[in-house]
């Protein structure tokens, strides 16, 4: 098939591309309001509202909360035919999991820590780390899961200690769940999960009902509904991030592979319509065959996977969000990739460590031809639930940390305190806050 929607981009000024990528999108009106319908019902009326909103939203009629609660004996049953019957994909799963479990523990002994100092007599300082007690995790269901997310998501939670893990996931019509999920979720010692989908599954985890407990944080994956309800529920509640569509940037220069980089385009275009992908190159001709790679390798997919890869879908996102960009300056589209902060970037040039110590902004990397972003979605070990919409120019892939909470410890013993309550009180005096001072004074007149 002919195709001819790209083009080589050659912008003055690198905020002409930031303004591209942070075109942003608004949440429709009406999506706001079903979910502000769904977030009063189901805090006012509990159970009956999840049950109208289970059936209404996710074709399921259940007749109690009961009923949304995953069997023990479903669980089981489950994962021993998937186990029995998918073993090559068993297999995959137990190497994806070692993987993640070994990077994340390497995060744990680096990042995590109570520790205390004692900065002179009588003072000492310091700051306990402990896991959140109960989180909530989101598993887009129905008819596709995404096994990689539940690794993602519960593997670091495990890691970081956490005693309750509470799934919810959308289920098929006839009640039942896909098997790789209860296979995942016995593999993990998990047993509290709902047949719970979209925004009524984040405010149930957000706020609990007659039957089920809420959560002192949520993460996970989801659409528009979920995105809209995370961002409702949070202050009340944790969450791990509001993630736009996937990002990918190329950085590349004469020495890359074009058709490698094509491959990866489309890969990331493959995820949805607003799929923004990118590519940065100081090499006219590697830009002129890239094009030509992505219209070769969309004919090769339709031949090697007929209808069951979604053309539609990496075509949309091709022709609405795909850039070619090329600049003869390197450090010129350096400057650029930090401005939008991917969410994945690949360096494919002669000397990809060179270009990695100027990177400022960017939430996964992945360095060389042979580390395309499809190792990080699945098998590498760093996580997938990764900043997007520029995000990462102050947050961090979903890891340990984020299911580990922090107080500080302040202990002074009398001396310590006396040294230093004249410039309590000088400090307390001047924001009038005048009880601050009194309660250190107070300690002296007895």
């Amino acid at each position: 098939m002919s195709y001819n929607f790209l083009k080589i981009e050659k912008p003055e000024k690198p905020e002409d591309i930031y303004a591209y990528v942070k075109k942003g999108f608004k949440m429709p009106p009406s999506i706001e309001e079903t979910v502000d319908e769904i977030l009063k019902e189901i805090k006012t009326r509990g159970d009956i509202a999840v049950l109208k909103y289970s059936e209404k939203f996710d074709n399921y009629r259940a007749k109690s909360i009961d009923d949304l609660k995953v069997k023990e004996k479903e669980i089981k049953s489950a994962a021993d035919r998937f186990k029995k019957n998918f073993p090559l994909l068993v297999e995959a799963l137990d190497v994806s999991s070692e993987n993640i479990r070994k990077y994340h523990a390497s995060q744990m002994e680096r990042e995590a820590g109570s520790w205390m100092i004692k900065p002179e007599k009588g003072k000492e300082l310091g700051q306990i780390t402990l896991p959140i007690e109960r989180a909530g995790i989101y598993i887009p269901g129905g008819r596709y899961i995404y096994p990689s997310s539940v690794l993602m998501t519960v593997i670091p939670a495990l890691i970081a200690g956490v005693k309750e893990i509470v799934i919810c996931t959308p289920p098929m019509p006839d009640g039942s769940l896909n098997e790789v999920l209860l296979y995942l979720c016995r593999k993990f010692g998990i047993r509290e999960i709902y047949k719970i989908g979209g925004a009524q599954a984040i405010v149930v985890l957000a706020y609990g009902t007659n039957s089920i407990r809420r959560v002192d944080k949520i993460v996970g994956p989801g659409n528009i509904y979920v995105a809209s309800a995370k961002k409702k529920v949070f202050g009340d509640v944790g969450i791990d991030s509001l993630a736009g569509p996937s990002e990918i940037a190329v950085i590349a220069d004469g020495s890359s592979s074009s058709s490698l980089i094509a491959a990866d385009l489309i890969a990331q275009a493959e995820h949805d319509p607003d799929s923004i992908s990118i590519l940065l190159t100081d090499s006219i001709k590697i830009a002129r065959e890239t094009i030509e790679n992505i219209y070769r390798h969309l004919d090769l997919l339709k031949k090697d996977y007929g209808s069951k890869i979604n053309i539609s879908v990496i075509l949309k996102s091709l022709k609405r969000n795909c850039k070619i960009i090329y600049h003869k300056e390197k450090d010129w589209l350096i400057k650029i990739c930090n401005m939008i902060a991917p969410e994945h970037l690949e360096i494919m040039t002669e000397d990809p460590k060179r270009i990695l110590r100027r990177i400022k902004n960017a939430g996964a990397i992945f360095i060389g031809e042979h580390s395309p972003v499809a190792v990080g979605d699945y098998i590498g070990g760093t996580d997938h639930v990764i900043p997007t919409k520029g995000n990462a120019r102050f947050s961090s892939p979903l890891g340990v940390s984020d299911f580990l909470k922090r107080s500080s410890v302040t202990l002074y013993k009398k001396n310590a305190l006396k040294k230093e309550a004249e410039f309590i009180e000088t400090l307390s005096e001047f924001e009038r806050l005048f009880a601050h001072g009194y309660s250190v004074r107070i300690r002296f007149r007895e």
